[in-house]
């Protein structure tokens, strides 16, 4: 119940920091799509189940946030911690190199996706999409900032579910 909780409240955190204070951390046009990398993180560390949950969670909690189709962003953040949910136990947890692979897999897969989504369903979306120049920025700052966020939540998570030794 602890994890749940714990997880519940990161996700939480991650969704209004880039709803709520990303017009205050701007530095370049685009902002690193932490509650991305909070769900890759999720899902490598926890699998795929994890990683469906907690990704439709964030989309859904994105698309109250913001002007999206409601649905849109959960069902893009659904597929990508499933996918990225495969990746657990399956290659050696570098941490850097680790970190860096598999958020920049996940940025790609929510690119595809919303550009998929945005052209079959035929939805005008503003955010980064695939094909535009913001993404190219958003791709790298993601890949920049997974391994310190990466390392920052398995120290707090480990924390936090620490186990207590009695007598």
């Amino acid at each position: 119940m602890k994890k749940k909780i714990s997880l519940f409240l990161f996700l939480l955190f991650s969704v209004i920091l880039k709803t709520t204070f990303s017009q205050f951390l701007r530095f370049l046009p685009v902002f690193p799509d932490i509650p991305l990398i909070v769900l890759v993180f999720m899902a490598v560390r926890y699998g795929s189940v994890t990683g469906q949950i907690a990704g439709f969670g964030t989309g859904l909690l994105e698309d109250f946030a913001s002007l999206a189709p409601l649905g849109f962003n959960s069902l893009i953040r659904m597929i990508t911690g499933q996918l990225t949910g495969l990746l657990q136990g399956r290659m050696n947890m570098d941490p850097v190199l680790f970190p860096i692979l598999s958020v920049t897999t996940g940025t790609l897969l929510k690119g595809f996706l919303s550009y998929l989504i945005a052209a079959v369903f035929n939805i005008s979306y503003s955010g980064s999409i695939f094909v535009s120049g913001s993404f190219v920025l958003e791709l790298v700052l993601n890949a920049l900032t997974a391994p310190i966020l990466f390392l920052l939540l398995r120290l707090v998570l480990d924390w936090i579910l620490r186990e207590r030794k009695t007598l």
